[in-house]
């Protein structure tokens, strides 16, 4: 892999070109840089200074940021895809439309990054492993995390309008007071996973796993849910009384107009 300055970069980049592939830019200084469109496919950027720099468009697929420092950077349409991102600060970053297939910590050890009110609309995880991840107060507006790990991760305050996250793994995950209004949950993995506060409504989780789930003061009106979680009766109370028929509480929840699916019965939901 060839090393480049950030200044030999930078100078190139201003001459017009563009293409930097298989480059090591490990700790790098590249602060505030103009990069729109700079295509870093494969690149190594360890330790890397990208804050605030504009990336709109970039290629940095197969690219390791690990330790790398983009707080409020834009990577609107960026190209992720397979990046490595250990530790990775996206604080306020602007990740709209941003593609993140298959984007990995890289591996075991590696802390979690943070995509704390990072802007993530119509952004692509498919398949992503982003265990323990802290999305507190991003917008996940339309975002795709089909088949994601996303186990431990912290979405408190965050905005997941209309997010796409079938087949998840969302163990142990913190939503509280989330804004899940029509989320696609179905066939999720929501064990232990504390919703408390979090607003449902029109949310699909149909057979997803709600084992010991937290739903203390969630509101969840004409979502879909799994079997066993009791429904409104015409008063406005739970048809199957406080405890259902299942040993799941409702008190304090609001679970109005509710479509259950006809499927096995997860164990009981705490709240």
């Amino acid at each position: 892999m060839e090393i480049i300055a950030a200044e030999e970069l930078l100078r190139l980049y201003r001459r017009g070109e563009r293409e930097f592939l298989l480059r090591s830019l490990c700790g790098a200084n590249l602060q505030g840089a103009h990069l729109r469109g700079v295509n870093l496919m494969g690149a190594d950027l360890i330790g890397s200074n990208l804050s605030g720099a504009d990336l709109r468009g970039a290629d940095l697929s197969g690219t390791d940021l690990t330790r790398a420092d983009l707080s409020g950077a834009n990577l609107s349409d960026a190209d992720l895809t397979h990046a490595i991102i250990g530790e990775a600060n996206f604080a306020g970053a602007n990740l709209t439309g941003a593609s993140w297939r298959g984007v990995i910590w890289g591996g075991e050890e590696a802390k979690s990054g943070c995509f704390r009110g990072a802007n993530l609309t119509g952004s692509c995880f498919w398949q992503a492993q982003l265990p323990d991840a802290d999305f507190t107060g991003a917008n996940l507006t339309g975002a795709d995390f089909w088949a994601a790990n996303l186990a431990g991760a912290d979405f408190t305050d965050a905005r997941l309008l209309g997010t796409f996250l079938r087949e998840a793994n969302l163990q142990g995950s913190i939503f509280r007071r989330a804004n899940l209004f029509g989320t696609f949950l179905v066939e999720a993995s929501l064990r232990d996973a504390d919703l408390s506060e979090a607003l449902l409504d029109c949310a699909n989780l149909y057979r997803a796993d709600i084992t010991n789930v937290n739903l203390g003061l969630a509101e969840v009106v004409l979502a879909i849910l799994p079997s066993g979680v009791p429904q409104q009766d015409n008063a406005g109370g739970p048809s199957q009384g406080r405890n259902g028929g299942n040993g799941v509480r409702v008190d304090k929840v609001r679970l109005g107009n509710l479509l259950v699916q006809p499927v096995v019965t997860p164990a009981a939901a705490r709240f």
